[in-house]
């Protein structure tokens, strides 16, 4: 049989491909930018040098940092969240301010931005419902 043959005696649905295929292509690289809990940032801070820079601005009443200075100390003491988010734009700039200032770099920026990165997947049953209408005829 050809292929024209084929396409011929197939089915429109058969075509298609199916919701599982759909999604497990949906989210084959499918991330978002998260969190990192405390001990990680923490850790994080201390590796890059950015904790005792943290520190230096939050005593220096004339730094420009200070105020972001003094709630990161707050947060690695433990007194606010549990984790940072990194999906927060605000939290982006945060790191933005600390680059710029150069205490920490480009690099170590884009290294805490991988370690909150997660998997974000769609699950499939989202899938199904922009497939199918509620009165089960076929969407798409």
């Amino acid at each position: 049989m050809t292929d024209l043959q084929t396409l011929i005696t197939t089915s429109y649905s058969e075509l298609l491909p199916d919701a599982a295929a759909i999604t497990e292509a949906i989210n084959a690289n499918r991330t978002r930018v998260g969190s990192v809990s405390r001990a990680i940032f923490s850790m994080w801070c201390g590796r890059t040098g950015l904790r005792v820079a943290i520190e230096d601005h939050a005593r220096n009443t004339e730094s420009p940092l200070r105020s972001i200075a003094i709630t990161l100390e707050d947060f690695l003491r433990g007194g606010t969240t549990a984790a940072v988010d990194f999906g927060h734009p605000d939290n982006i700039y945060m790191l933005n301010v600390w680059e710029q200032a150069g205490a920490i770099t480009s690099e170590q920026v884009q290294e805490i931005i991988t370690l909150a990165t997660e998997p974000d997947p769609i699950d499939e049953i989202d899938v199904k419902r922009a497939i199918w209408a509620d009165d089960g005829t076929r969407l798409i």
